[in-house]
């Protein structure tokens, strides 16, 4: 359990619900969900399977129809992969990344992560048994080549990525993919692709997937999930994507503890796939007007540094100018003004002087919260 930390966001978010029981309005920028219902036709479609009865357990590995349809929304961006030996579904993204670490890590090894990264990464990492080495990408989330390659090493068990980035919101482009790809035959490591916002990217730019650089699946897998493109956190249903071995391994552990994901979630996520797309379509258009907003709050705000992100729902703007570490400025944004954020330094240490801020959030949220931060700012210096 010493492996196993509580969340450094426990702090402010009790201070948050500490202000809003005393009647202060809190403006909530530190949620890392969609904000948007689930769209109707997918929660029509989890009714109709408990009325049918889909309510006993599956496959371990998934209900064929499920596995089937994701063999489907890979082959619409021309990427082939066997939906029935090549998928896993699993309940929530979290489960597919917890079997994909304990199914490849043995105790003692290095595990890289380009960072800055989602803290959960090195807390499943030291459970399995490994130890998390940062590659600090920067704040736009960009491989620096000679940071990556004088971290490799033959006690690297495995690389981990995300793209889009959460805090960033950066992306990572084919070149760089193929970069890692490269390493990972030399020094002989596995990549493990985080690719929950693939559907959310802006300005008419498209993810690049690790199925693109390694179409036969010999040293990557790819995690992915319905949480984020299709405003289901709470349904947990997510999936990972490899080569037959390593599914067949996550297999086994869903086999020995969660069993299967939820029968009538599974149904629920193949309408999500195979159904109508427009609503989901609306929402990222939504979140591209909202990155547009908060984006321009932060560029008024002269101390203040603020790069555009590429995907995601995050901003992660740099508050060196103050002087103060991520963690003693959020709380006093927060008691100052009720805007509560996610500290950078949980993300990375190097980001110690950046705070993560979702857009994830209302268009009065953001005008109002940020508003109220750019009037307090000046008042610390």
């Amino acid at each position: 359990m010493e492996q196993i930390p509580p969340s450094d966001t426990l702090k402010m978010l009790e201070i948050a619900k500490k202000l809003e029981a005393e009647g202060k309005k809190m403006y909530h920028f530190e949620v890392g969900q969609p904000d948007f219902p689930t769209p109707p036709n997918i929660i029509a479609s989890a009714k109709r399977a408990l009325d049918e009865g889909h309510t006993g357990y599956t496959s371990s590995r998934g209900i064929p129809s499920l596995l089937d349809a994701i063999q489907e929304l890979y082959a619409r961006r021309k990427i082939t992969i066997d939906g029935r030996s090549n998928v896993i579904v699993t309940p929530g993204a979290k489960m597919a990344l917890f079997g994909a670490f304990l199914s490849t890590i043995d105790a003692g090894d290095d595990v890289l992560l380009l960072s800055p990264a989602w803290p959960t990464y090195r807390v499943m990492i030291r459970a399995a048994g490994g130890k998390p080495r940062d590659v600090y990408a920067g704040p736009d989330y960009q491989l620096d080549e000679e940071a990556l390659k004088s971290s490799c090493a033959k006690s690297v068990t495995c690389f981990v990525i995300n793209s889009p980035n959460n805090p960033t919101g950066g992306m990572l482009n084919k070149d760089q993919l193929k970069m890692i790809y490269d390493l990972a035959e030399d020094y002989d490591f596995v990549v493990f692709s985080d690719e929950i916002y693939e559907s959310l990217v802006y300005d008419g730019a498209s993810q690049v997937s690790m199925l693109q650089i390694d179409p036969n699946m010999e040293r990557s897998l790819v995690i992915s999930g319905f949480s984020k493109s299709y405003s289901m956190t709470g349904w947990r249903l997510g999936y990972a994507i490899g080569n037959r071995e390593a599914i067949n391994n996550i297999v086994r552990i869903q086999q020995n503890t969660t069993s299967c994901a939820t029968s009538f979630v599974q149904h629920a996520g193949v309408e999500a796939i195979m159904g109508d797309q427009s609503y989901i379509v609306g929402m990222r258009e939504e979140f591209g007007r909202r990155r547009d907003r908060i984006k321009q709050k932060f560029c008024e705000m002269d101390e203040v540094a603020c790069l555009t992100p590429s995907g995601a729902f995050y901003v992660f703007p740099d508050f060196s100018a103050y002087g103060l570490s991520s963690l003693a400025l959020g709380e006093l944004i927060l008691k100052k003004t009720g805007v509560v954020t996610t500290a950078g330094s949980i993300f990375s240490e190097e980001a110690s002087n950046h705070l993560r801020f979702s857009y994830a959030t209302s268009m009065d949220v953001i005008d109002e919260g940020l508003n109220k931060l750019a009037e307090f700012l000046p008042s610390i210096k």
